[in-house]
């Protein structure tokens, strides 16, 4: 199956108060990020998911915001995005860093943006500990597209600090030969280290020209969003 003809992200997961939703917006989509026009970006959203949208300026960092039924994190300064409510749509949005969501079996989400700095922190970590502080049910993850190691060029010290952490695994190697990070690989290690059930869709960024953005392969100024929201059984 090529990219141009790829079904776009579309997980379901049955909670014990409802169905939790999971999509990833492509460029036909349009473009998500925060700093467009925000009569252009409530439009893009209503287009591709109608409802309340809470998507958190994200710096790379590890703070974590919750919404709930009467407040909204929407710009809010954090790369974690929690709630139990029903209705509310989590956005995470995208160009290159890793977004995931988590889900556990009674309803909790979390939307993470998992950037390099972000990972090597602990962001995935510190989301983990955010639901399960409020929760003890299991987790399931959804990794979204992000770039791959075939595209991502990496520096050794920073490598370095990748393999203590993650072990010589999340070491991989660039289509022209140089030493390259494995995202999709550091966010499965993190996770299944914190016994989380993932489902890996992590298409290459970088070489899914017209149906992902990417800037560091290719200087897009656009981003994707991965979005989550419970909805209530009907």
């Amino acid at each position: 199956m090529t990219l141009a003809t790829r079904p776009p992200l579309h997980e379901t997961f049955v909670v014990a108060d409802g169905t939790v939703v999971v999509r990833c917006s492509t460029v036909a989509d349009g473009d998500f990020h925060l700093e467009n026009d925000p009569d252009e970006l409530r439009r893009a959203r209503q287009r591709y998911q109608p409802g309340r949208w809470s998507q958190p300026d994200e710096v790379h960092g590890t703070d974590a915001v919750w919404v709930d039924s009467s407040t909204t994190a929407d710009r809010a300064v954090a790369d974690i995005v929690l709630t139990r409510a029903h209705d509310e749509v989590l956005g995470i949005w995208v160009g290159d860093c890793a977004p995931v969501a988590l889900v556990s079996d009674d309803g909790v989400l979390a939307g993470v943006h998992a950037g390099w700095r972000g990972a090597i922190d602990g962001v995935l970590d510190r989301a983990l500990e955010a639901m399960r502080a409020v929760s003890t049910a299991s987790v399931s993850a959804v990794l979204g597209p992000c770039i791959h190691p075939c595209c991502y060029e990496f520096g050794s010290a920073d490598l370095d600090r990748f393999v203590d952490r993650f072990g010589a695994e999340v070491v991989g190697t660039t289509a022209w030969g140089t030493p390259a990070l494995d995202m999709p690989g550091v966010v499965r290690r993190a996770l299944a280290a914190r016994g989380v059930t993932i489902i890996d869709r992590s298409v290459c960024t970088g070489c899914s020209r017209g149906v992902y953005f990417s800037h560091r392969r290719r200087g897009e100024r656009g981003r994707h969003v991965l979005t989550l929201e419970k909805r209530a059984s009907r």
